[in-house]
């Protein structure tokens, strides 16, 4: 198996993002890569590959100009008015109607492009989010090449950031790069969101393309973040009516709960029959982790890789969230070892 990454994300660290009732420190830091990349390599999946930077350019195939444009300069804004050392996040976060407006402050236009304050501003952001992206693009372009499955592994994490707006650590959609990279020829591609958390990013970008089919597996957003996406009634838009499916499950739910929401969700990606499966893989539905509420096991995620190397469809994997460092590489790979 191939894997894909790039090393600018090693200067993104935030400091802290806000829980309710407090600040605390982030959960998305750069060893979470370390921890993955040490099992990969012990169990011979394979090296990572160093990838070349997204441009802006680039991704105007999934994100809106004016939110690019405000990421490239957000840290030059934040620090010119702001001490330096502290990271860009935002205390307003307003309803975009009456119209929506962008304020000229920039402290207003953190509130206008990120729907929540756990998505800091930080001196590498913008380097970090273009290697993530470059990395999942060459790691599609890799799958398009040769057919054989490919890993980008990656952070900033990428699902939660929609067309023209970030959050949930989320910056630029790496997976939905992936996937229209992979869509550029015409062809059919299935996304599946196995984060313990709705891809609300990813629904967004493709709301109303027949095309692209998004399916995610997590928990109720009636009672986990991102709260206000990811319910069932929620199926797509225009002429993306009917695809996009979200499977909500109740917080708690082990593998005898998750088992008939995979197969439901593989059902329908087969049903589909989509020229290439993107793996939004997130391993924060384990039992254990700080973020999550699900409570899958060790082996779970080798019954779930299973289940997707069974479909047979060309297949490539996105890394996303995972936050309980003794356990995240080895639920990783688990999930990778049958696509090797």
């Amino acid at each position: 198996m191939k894997i894909f990454g790039h090393s600018a994300h090693r200067l993104h660290e935030a400091k802290l993002e806000l829980i309710p009732g407090q600040l605390v420190p982030t959960i998305e830091t750069a060893d979470r890569i370390d921890r993955v990349l040490e099992t990969v390599t012990a169990r011979g999946l394979g090296s990572l590959v160093e990838c070349g930077l997204a441009t802006r350019d680039d991704l105007l195939a999934i994100h809106d100009p004016g939110y690019l444009a405000f990421l490239e300069t957000a840290w030059a804004e934040w620090s010119a008015t702001n001490d330096p050392k502290l990271d860009g996040i935002g205390f307003v976060w307003p309803h975009r109607n009456r119209p929506p407006r962008i304020p000229a402050a920039f402290e207003g236009k953190l509130g206008y492009y990120f729907f929540d304050a756990v998505s800091s501003i930080t001196p590498a952001v913008w380097p970090a989010a273009l290697g993530a992206a470059g990395a999942a693009r060459t790691a599609a372009q890799h799958l398009a090449a040769t057919g054989t499955s490919t890993f980008a592994l990656v952070r900033p994490t990428g699902h939660h950031a929609c067309h023209d707006m970030g959050g949930g650590t989320s910056y630029l959609n790496n997976t939905a790069f992936a996937a229209r990279t992979l869509a550029k020829g015409g062809a059919r591609v299935a996304i599946l969101d196995i984060d313990a958390h709705h891809g609300n990013g990813t629904q967004d970008i493709f709301w109303q393309d027949p095309d692209i089919l998004t399916v995610s597996i997590h928990t109720d957003p009636a009672q986990d973040y991102p709260y206000f996406s990811g319910y069932a009634d929620e199926t797509g838009g225009g002429r993306g009516e009917g695809f996009n499916l979200n499977i909500p499950l109740p917080p708690g739910t082990d593998w005898q709960g998750y088992s008939p929401a995979l197969q439901a969700a593989l059902q329908r990606i087969t049903d589909f029959a989509p020229d290439y499966l993107v793996v939004a893989l997130g391993v924060d539905s384990y039992v254990e982790d700080p973020s999550g509420k699900l409570a899958l096991k060790a082996g779970d995620y080798s019954r779930t890789g299973q289940a997707i190397a069974a479909t047979g469809l060309p297949r490539m994997f996105v890394f996303e969230g995972g936050y309980h460092h003794p356990t995240l590489g080895d639920c990783v790979v688990r999930v990778l070892e049958p696509s090797v």
